[in-house]
């Protein structure tokens, strides 16, 4: 069995995004199209390169959301508080700080699909530097139990085992969403 590489996998997933009905898919009505590519945290950076070229190339309409700096825009009005609170009283008071904001659906999920916009696919990107504010399995349950039904593609450095996600293979995050590796 040939071993792909990250860079053969990356194609296949360019090939398959474009392929006809791919952002605007049908089906049964449970079939939310959520997808996750995981990979070698160690390839974090040729994942980046890769969907920068990607998204100068591409004719899709592809929104890139960055958890990281989603994080940041959710509280640009506090964030030298909030780095000052980091700094005095260090992380896990800042995330017991933050975290009512983001258990907000409403506030999430209506930002989320706000920066989204009309995009046909949405690429989320920035996992592993927004851990542990921001857990991408979370999100994804929020989006699904929202019946979000734009296209979108989750970078993961990781690893998915087809029922839960392993952020950079040691972290567990179980939690139950729809979501398929897309390659």
């Amino acid at each position: 069995m040939e071993i792909l590489t990250i860079y053969k996998r990356l194609e296949q997933l360019e090939a398959r995004i474009h392929q006809e009905g791919f952002t605007t898919p049908t089906g049964i009505g449970s079939e939310i199209p959520h997808f996750v590519f995981d990979y070698p945290a160690e390839d974090e950076l040729i994942v980046r390169i890769y969907i920068e070229g990607l998204l100068k190339r591409t004719p899709l309409n592809i929104k890139e959301i960055n958890l990281f700096e989603f994080l940041l825009a959710l509280f640009e009005d506090d964030l030298e508080d909030l780095k000052e609170m980091a700094n005095e009283e260090g992380v896990e008071e800042l995330l017991l700080a933050i975290q009512p904001v983001l258990e907000d659906r409403h506030l999430l999920i209506d930002t989320f699909i706000e920066n989204v916009g009309e995009a046909d696919l949405v690429f989320i990107t920035g996992v592993g530097t927004v851990h542990p504010f921001i857990r991408s399995s979370h999100l994804l349950k929020k989006l699904s139990n929202n019946a979000y039904r734009t296209p979108l593609i989750l970078f993961y450095p990781g690893y998915f085992s087809g029922l839960d996600l392993r952020l950079f293979s040691r972290f567990n995050h179980e939690d139950e969403y729809q979501i398929t590796r897309i390659s």
